[in-house]
């Protein structure tokens, strides 16, 4: 099987710690090199991880041929920039979420990949595991009738202050890290697009910040979900889709375990008729990379295409609108 090489640009956890060791195992990529700005990071995450190479700076990696996808596990922040310098390099790019936080600048960077023949994909690997194909088929079925309302939350805290979730340069917040999940899984399940936002915000931070955000979302179709996220709660996670005939629970929506996840369907007008499936453990950061690599190695397939980052975005950036001018936003869909 033809293998693609893959570098890292970022030394932080989600890369180093779960995205590498994924790359390494899967049956389709292999690790070329991790990339720091600091030499001494560089060479030290390499050795730690299992990569041939060290670079510093990030763009000493772009010009190694044997480089032909990178992840970016960057603060958001900096996502543009380093996406678009990929593009103009000839890397294909799995970008850690948020892809950027403007539809403006989502555009651009979509486009620099398209006009390349490039990948784009925006990361939300709480896609590739096997309990959202469950969910999706069950929906699919009919089996709670059609979806009215979904509720998902997604919560954890980040005491540090020199965290880069509490920066506004770095795209910081807890909208763009946290609740970005929650509008990407009503997207996901609904197979539909909001088209109207209000949102609120504790905001009462040093460089202002969302600490917490909530909003409601009005979907084409009239579907209503509502989304909660916060770098300041206990940790917590949960997605429940609620139709005209039961109900659907995701226990472990984005971080289950890895020994197996449970998805509980309810029926019935008191919802006493109850199933709970138990999904067997998968890890789905090396889906993921699998998946990603896939698609390199073959440009006829298109699913989950740099567009899907973009709407993602567009939902995010209505909730920020909103939640900073107090009033409901619409969103153009894209």
């Amino acid at each position: 099987m033809s293998r693609i090489g893959w570098g890292i640009i970022g030394c932080g956890w989600i890369g180093t710690e779960a995205v590498a060791p994924s790359i390494a195992w899967s049956q389709n990529g292999r690790l070329v090199a991790v990339a720091s700005r600091d030499r001494d990071l560089a060479e030290a995450k390499a050795r730690e991880i299992g990569a041939d190479k060290a670079y510093a700076p990030y763009e000493a990696m772009l010009a190694d041929p044997e480089v032909e996808a990178v992840y970016i596990g960057l603060p958001n922040g900096l996502h543009e920039e380093w996406a678009i310098r990929c593009a103009e390099a000839g890397k294909h790019v799995l970008c850690d979420k948020s892809l950027t936080m403007t539809v403006a600048s989502a555009r651009r960077i979509a486009a620099a990949f398209r006009s390349r023949g490039l990948r784009l994909i925006e990361g939300f690997m709480y896609r590739h595991h096997p309990q959202w194909t469950l969910v999706r088929s069950l929906v699919a079925e009919g089996r709670i009738g059609a979806v009215r309302i979904v509720r998902s939350s997604f919560c954890g805290r980040f005491d540090k202050p020199t965290n880069h979730r509490w920066s506004a340069s770095l795209g910081g917040g807890a909208l763009w890290d946290l609740t970005c999940y929650c509008v990407n899984v009503s997207r996901y399940v609904t197979r539909a697009e909001p088209v109207r936002v209000a949102a609120f915000a504790d905001a009462r931070t040093p460089e202002g910040v969302d600490a917490s955000t909530a909003a409601s979302l009005e979907f084409e179709g009239g579907v209503l979900a509502s989304v909660t996220g916060s770098l300041r709660a206990g940790r917590e996670q949960s997605v429940v889709l609620v139709g005209d005939e039961g109900t659907i629970e995701v226990v472990s929506p984005f971080l289950p375990r890895w020994e197996s996840a449970t998805v509980i369907l309810r029926r019935g007008a008191d919802g006493v008729e109850e199933r709970r499936f138990e999904v067997p453990g998968a890890n789905q950061f090396l889906h993921q990379a699998e998946h990603f690599a896939s698609l390199v190695l073959d440009p006829s397939r298109d699913p989950w295409p740099a567009e899907d980052g973009v709407r993602n975005v567009a939902a995010c950036e209505a909730i920020e609108k909103s939640w900073r001018g107090g009033s409901p936003v619409s969103i153009e869909v894209v």
